[in-house]
């Protein structure tokens, strides 16, 4: 028995641990475990949910839902001012990604990511059969080496670029200016992850009836609190539009799903109210992590911050807070970010206890 070849030296993506080990592991209720590791809200929408709630009974659950998901999408299409031939709704933005990667990346092809960047940025590519091609970012800042992934696409030959931004896990925005000068100067398909759009308001979906190779990839998984109703879609042109449609799965959403993100995109208020309250906790968090000994805090324009632990193992004050109940991501063994820390802005009280204890930690 014998699995594909490129599964021999394959790094998957690293799952994250349930809540419930948390408390098993730190002695506590899972109740009380504070979840500061996978960049989701830390609000509940309790009146979507509420909203389906009602209409739960009447929903056709022993039926596919309708492929082209018509009341998400024009939903969708509302929120973004385009039209529904711009867009492909996704099961997250998970799914865009493996959809575009599908669509653009056959065995042997190269891709090029900007790195450290998100995980299944490689990972999916790789899947494929892709050698993807690694561009370090600048120190200090995390800026793309614009130049150089130019170059690197011209001599190599790539045919995806991907970017995401802002960028997880450093949390730096890419200007739009410079994904103008990778569309126009390569042949590449330019594919944006845009997940964390909504904390930094700045897009390049505005390009797309410009490019024909610009696609953008969406979700509502941070901003609007859904991370657990997987729900996402892709911005392209109507051509780029149809051969993404090749290839997308009739049936990845579910019926409840579907309403419920239509019931998020028609309260676009409370998302909003939602983002203002994490950025200004993340600039809150930015100054108190940036006080404490030991600790340096890069800026961001996410829900989340990355920073650096000085003088001290990342590792150990990463399981110390675990022992605590406090999850937050490891990042400290990714070249160009060693010794690193990611916290996910979560509510004024999980900040405070989460800056406590590693204050508790780190100030010896």
């Amino acid at each position: 028995m014998k699995i594909r070849k490129v599964f021999e030296n394959f790094t998957p993506y690293e799952w994250e641990i349930s809540s419930q080990e948390v408390a098993k592991i730190a002695n506590i209720p899972v109740e009380q475990v504070i979840r500061l590791d996978t960049n989701a809200s830390p609000y509940t929408p309790r009146s979507w949910l509420n909203e389906v709630a009602k209409i739960l009974p009447e929903l056709q659950v022993n039926q596919y839902p309708d492929t082209r998901y018509t009341e998400l999408l024009d939903k969708i299409c509302s929120y973004n001012n385009v039209g529904e031939d711009n867009v492909v709704v996704t099961n997250g933005a998970d799914e865009g990604i493996d959809i575009v990667t599908k669509t653009f990346v056959d065995n042997g092809d190269k891709v090029i990511i900007s790195t450290p960047t998100y995980s299944m940025l490689k990972i999916s590519p790789q899947i494929a059969g892709a050698k993807v091609l690694e561009v370090p970012r600048k120190a200090p800042d995390f800026r793309d080496d614009i130049e150089e992934i130019v170059n690197v696409c011209c001599r190599e030959k790539a045919n995806v670029i991907f970017f995401c931004n802002p960028n997880n896990p450093t949390g730096n925005f890419t200007n739009i200016e410079n994904l103008r000068i990778v569309a126009e100067e390569t042949d590449s398909w330019i594919v944006v992850d845009e997940a964390y759009y909504e904390y930094c308001g700045r897009t390049a979906a505005k390009l797309i009836s410009k490019y024909p190779n610009l696609v953008i990839i969406r979700t509502l998984s941070k901003a609007f609190s859904l991370a657990g109703a997987r729900i996402g879609y892709i911005l392209a042109n109507e051509d780029t539009v149809k051969k993404l449609n090749l290839v997308r799965p009739p049936n990845s959403l579910t019926v409840v799903s579907i309403k419920l993100g239509a019931i998020a995109l028609s309260d676009i208020n409370q998302m909003r109210e939602w983002v203002d309250e994490i950025v200004k906790e993340r600039e809150r968090l930015f100054r108190l992590l940036n006080s404490i000994k030991n600790v340096e805090a890069y800026p961001s324009e996410t829900n989340f911050l990355l920073f650096r632990i000085k003088g001290l193992d990342a590792n150990t004050v990463h399981e110390k807070l675990f022992r605590k109940g406090i999850c937050v991501r490891n990042l400290s063994g990714v070249r160009g970010i060693e010794n690193c820390l990611r916290v996910t802005i979560g509510t004024r009280e999980q900040n405070e206890k989460f800056l406590n204890e590693l204050k508790n930690i780190v100030e010896v």
